[in-house]
């Protein structure tokens, strides 16, 4: 075999781990459905998500919700929302938890939130 075979079949293998791994991940993260609602009030605001299994199965989640929040393209605060050790999500079931951020700065943010593989986002505006 030449260089050039050995290249190509080096491309298929990592094309494949790569489809491999992103199927993989869909299926990890897809008993769960994510929305996120922002809501401007005064000199706060307050980020409420909600996570609902769709699944046909009881679901246990370990840990809270991670999330980052962004303001014109940079990293502002980042952390994790505790709950307790682990939540049991019945088919149908969610759970929603909020964070407050008070006294932002103006500008354009996003937020970003992530619990148990399953992420939702949104972008908003602080005048």
């Amino acid at each position: 075999m030449n260089m050039r075979s050995y290249l190509i079949i080096l491309l298929v293998i990592m094309v494949s781990m790569i489809f491999a791994g992103c199927l993989k991940g869909e299926k990890a993260h897809s008993d769960l459905v994510g929305t996120v609602n922002v809501e401007n009030l005064d000199s706060a605001t307050t980020v409420t998500y909600t996570f609902k299994n769709q699944s046909g199965k009881r679901v246990t989640v370990i840990g809270g919700a991670s999330y980052k929040l962004h303001r014109d393209n940079k990293l502002v605060d980042e952390g994790i929302v505790p709950v307790k050790d682990y939540i049991d999500l019945d088919p149908g079931e969610d759970y929603t938890d909020k964070k407050t951020f008070p006294n932002l700065q103006p500008g354009s943010y996003s937020i970003r939130v992530e619990w148990n593989k399953t992420v939702v986002s949104s972008n908003f505006a602080r005048n």
